[in-house]
């Protein structure tokens, strides 16, 4: 999480970086949600709500890269002015991610926490994906 973290401050900066970049957040952030499942026990499963949180975040991130402002340099270099929203998108997913590690640790009846957390780690991922891939797209000469 500590690597997605770092890849995206210049993002949160709005300082100029490779399109290609814009996707290493999101890779990123699926390891840590898929990490996260594994620390789901098997009776606290609940995968119609971590397909749903993966379905609304891939749809709402594909609806925020749409409407995202790029700008593009003689360079090929992309700039998000505004794009605030993958700062909290991935400051969620390691809140996410402490919880799913640390509240077991606390009290046996805070595992049941986990499946949540990781939905949410999961709708995190999804979204920065979706957004991404649609900036990337958008943002092609």
């Amino acid at each position: 999480m500590a690597a997605c973290l770092y890849v995206s401050v210049p993002e949160w900066q709005e300082r100029p970086r490779s399109r290609s970049l814009l996707l290493v957040p999101p890779v990123l952030a699926f390891i840590c949600a898929y990490i996260m499942m594994g620390f789901v026990t098997p009776e606290n499963r609940e995968p119609w709500l971590l397909r749903s949180a993966l379905v609304a975040g891939l749809a709402l991130g594909l609806v925020r890269g749409f409407f995202l402002r790029a700008d593009v340099d003689n360079y090929g270099l992309a700039r998000l002015p505004g794009a605030r929203d993958g700062m909290l998108v991935t400051l969620v997913i390691a809140a996410a991610m402490a919880i799913a590690i640390f509240a077991p640790l606390v009290a046996a009846p805070a595992s049941a926490w986990v499946p949540y957390a990781t939905s949410l780690a999961g709708l995190g991922a999804t979204y920065l994906s979706g957004r991404a891939v649609v900036v990337y797209l958008r943002t092609r000469s």
